[in-house]
C-alpha cells in the first residue's frame, strides 16, 4: 500500500506530507484546489513522463516520493532480482524523482533507475483509473488478465507459459539447427576428401622421424662403406694397426709390473683398452656389413617421405603430426554426421512441444469462453446500479492472430452506454468516467478473489456524470472494495467521501505573493465541516446534521457482490 507520499517544489505545492491509510481514502476540496495536481505527483514517481513546467515557480528543482509498505512476497522478490531491495526494510520500497530544467532522475530505495524499470516497477504497485492518467483498462492485455484473474485461471496460465516457452526454445534450437546445416553439409563433404586422402596415405605415428633417419642412412651408404673400411683397417686389418700396438704395450707394462707393483696400474688400464679396442672393431664390422647400396630403397623412401611431405602441406602442420591430425578429423566428421541425424529428432520435439502448447492453450481458451460471460453479467450488473442503467457489456474471446505465452485468445471488452447503438470495443466508445465506473465494477466483481497486484488503486473523479443514489452506490463499491486493497479516490460528492476509512482535504490559499495548496488529514469533526460544505453549506446546522448521519451509515453498510459460478 502506498503509505506516504511527499511532494516539494511542484507546480503551486511548496511542501506537503500527506499519510495515507490503508482501506478506502478520499481526497476532496474545492474546484481548482489541486487535486489534478496531486495526481500529476503521483503519476511522475510512478514513471509518467517528466516535464520542467511542472517545477514550482522560481524554483530550481521539484521532488517527489513515495513509501509503499507491506508489500507482497512477489513484489520483494522483484525487487531482489533487480538489486533494489532494502534488506533492512524487505517489505518496504522508497521511490523517489527529481526534476530539474536539464531533465529527471529516478531512485528506488536510494538507487538510480532508468525510466523504463521505473515504470515496470511502478505498474505493479500503483492503477490509477481516471480521464487524463493511466487507463489500462482499454488494453485488450489488461482486459484479458482481468478476465484470468476473475476466472482464477493461475495453474492454466502457467502450464501454458510453461509449455510455450519449451516449444519456443525448441523452435529456437532447431532454427540454429537449421541455420547450420549448410555450412555443416559443406563442412562434411570436405572432412569425407580430407580424410579419404589421409586414409589413402595411412601415415603412421613416428613414421617420419623413423623414414628420415632410413634416408639418411641409405643416401650416406657409399660414403660411410668408404670411411668404415679406413678406421677397420686402422683398429685392427692394416699393417700397423691399433689392435696390434696396444698389444705390444700391454706386454711392455706387464713386463715393468712384474718388477714394481707401481707399474700394475697402468698394465690393467692398457689390458682394459685392448679389450674397448676389440670391442669397437667387431661394433664397427657388424654396422657396416648392414650397410649397402641401394638406390631403389632410396628412391621408395623419399617418395614416402615427399607424399607426406605434400599432405602436411595441404593441413599447415609439421609431417610428424599427421597421425594425429587424422584423428581429429575423424572425431569432427562422427560429431557432425552425429548432428545432422539428430535433426529429424530435434523436428519431432518441436512438432511434439506445438501439439502440447495448443492442447494446453485450448483448455485455456475453453475457460476463457466459459468465464467471459460470467464476468459480463456480473459487470454489467454493477454498472447498473453505477448509473449506466440502458449499457450492456459483453466480452469477445476470439482466436489471436498468432499465440503467445498466456494463450491463443485476443480478448476484447465491448460497451453499449446507451440503446440502440450496437457493442464496441471499451476504447472507442468509453468516456473518462464511465471507463472508472466499468473498472470500478470490474473491481468489484473480482473481490472474492486474493487480492493481486496492484494493491492500491486510484479513482480520479469516479464520479463524472452521477449523483444522488448512484453516488452513494459508488461510495459503496470504494468502501467495499477497500476492504481488501487500498483505494485512493479524488470527488466532489459528498455521498463518495462518506464512506471513507480516511478523508484529506485538498486546499490552496494565497497572499499578495504566492499561492500554495495544502493536504490536510481531517478528524471526525473536519469531515463534518468538509462533507457539509460538499453538501452546500459548512456553516448550516442541516447540512452538517445530514453530515453526521452520512457518515454514522458507513459503519453499518457493506456490499457483498454475489459469489459467481465459472
Amino acid at each position: 500500500m502506498l503509505e506516504q507520499l511527499t511532494i516539494d517544489q511542484i507546480a503551486i505545492i511548496e511542501h506537503s506530507e500527506i499519510h495515507f491509510r490503508p482501506g478506502y481514502n478520499v481526497l476532496t476540496g474545492e474546484t481548482g484546489a489541486g487535486k489534478s495536481i496531486l495526481i500529476d505527483a503521483l503519476g511522475l514517481v510512478l514513471g509518467e513522463r517528466a516535464d520542467a513546467s511542472s517545477i514550482r515557480h522560481g524554483e530550481k528543482r521539484a521532488t517527489v516520493s513515495a513509501t509503499f509498505r507491506d508489500l507482497s512476497a512477489a513484489h520483494q522478490q522483484a525487487l531482489a532480482d533487480d538489486g533494489l531491495d532494502d534488506p533492512d526494510n524487505p517489505g518496504q520500497v522508497v521511490i523517489r524523482r527529481t526534476l530539474r530544467d536539464g531533465g529527471s532522475k529516478a531512485w528506488v530505495n536510494d538507487q538510480n533507475v532508468t525510466g523504463g524499470k521505473l515504470k515496470t516497477l511502478a505498474a505493479a504497485l500503483v492503477n490509477i483509473h481516471g480521464q487524463h492518467h493511466n487507463q489500462a483498462l482499454l488494453k485488450n492485455d489488461e482486459q484479458r488478465r482481468r478476465l484470468d484473474r476473475y476466472a482464477g485461471h493461475r495453474e492454466l496460465l502457467a502450464a501454458c507459459a510453461d509449455a510455450w516457452r519449451h516449444w519456443q526454445q525448441l523452435e529456437k534450437d532447431h532454427s540454429a539447427w537449421q541455420t547450420a546445416r549448410s555450412s555443416d553439409e559443406e563442412r562434411l563433404a570436405l572432412l569425407a576428401y580430407q580424410l579419404d586422402e589421409i586414409e589413402q596415405l595411412a601415415p603412421q605415428e613416428d613414421e617420419f622421424d623413423q623414414l628420415a633417419a632410413k634416408q639418411t642412412l641409405l643416401a650416406s651408404a657409399d660414403q660411410i662403406l668408404a670411411s668404415g673400411s679406413r678406421l677397420a683397417e686402422q683398429l685392427s686389418n692394416g699393417e700397423h694397426n691399433l689392435h696390434s700396438a696396444l698389444r705390444h704395450a700391454q706386454r711392455e707394462a706387464e713386463h715393468l709390473a712384474a718388477i714394481h707393483d707401481n707399474y700394475r696400474e697402468t698394465a690393467e688400464l692398457l689390458e682394459q683398452s685392448a679389450v674397448y679396442l676389440s670391442e669397437a672393431s667387431d661394433s664397427l664390422a657388424k654396422q657396416l656389413g648392414k650397410i649397402e647400396h641401394d638406390p631403389e630403397a632410396l628412391a621408395e623412401t623419399e617418395a614416402r617421405m615427399s607424399a607426406l611431405h605434400a599432405l602436411a602441406r595441404k593441413h599447415h602442420i609439421d609431417p610428424g603430426q599427421l597421425p594425429a591430425h587424422w584423428q581429429t578429423l575423424a572425431a569432427e566428421h562422427e560429431a557432425l554426421s552425429q548432428k545432422n541425424q539428430s535433426g529429424s529428432a530435434l523436428e519431432a520435439a518441436c512438432r511434439a512441444a506445438e501439439a502440447d502448447y495448443h492442447t494446453k492453450a485450448a483448455a485455456l481458451s475453453t475457460a476463457r469462453q466459459k468465464a467471459a460471460p460470467a464476468l459480463a453479467r456480473d459487470v454489467e450488473q454493477w454498472i447498473h446500479q453505477l448509473g449506466m442503467e440502458k449499457a450492456t457489456f459483453a466480452i469477445d474471446v476470439q482466436p489471436a492472430a498468432r499465440p503467445a505465452a498466456h494463450g491463443n485468445d485476443d480478448i476484447t471488452y465491448t460497451l453499449c452506454a446507451n440503446p440502440g447503438q450496437t457493442l464496441q470495443p471499451l476504447a472507442k466508445v468509453a468516456s473518462g468516467g464511465e471507463l472508472s465506473r466499468v473498472s470500478l465494477a470490474i473491481e468489484v466483481a473480482c473481490l472474492d478473489e486474493t487480492p493481486t497486484p496492484p494493491p492500491t488503486i486510484i479513482f480520479d473523479e469516479i464520479d463524472t456524470g452521477i449523483g444522488g443514489e448512484i453516488a452513494d452506490t459508488v461510495g459503496r463499491l470504494l468502501h467495499t472494495l477497500g476492504q481488501n486493497r487500498q483505494v485512493l479516490c479524488i470527488t466532489h460528492l459528498p455521498q463518495v467521501a462518506a464512506y471513507a476509512d480516511a478523508h484529506y482535504r485538498i486546499e490552496k490559499h494565497s497572499d499578495n505573493h504566492a499561492t500554495q495548496t495544502r493536504v490536510t488529514a481531517l478528524d471526525d469533526e473536519a469531515r463534518i465541516t468538509e462533507i457539509a460544505r460538499m453538501l452546500g453549506s459548512a456553516a448550516s446546522d442541516t447540512s452538517r446534521d445530514h453530515a453526521r448521519t452520512m457518515l454514522a451509515r458507513k459503519a453499518s453498510v457493506n456490499i457483498t457482490p454475489r459469489r459467481r459460478a465459472v
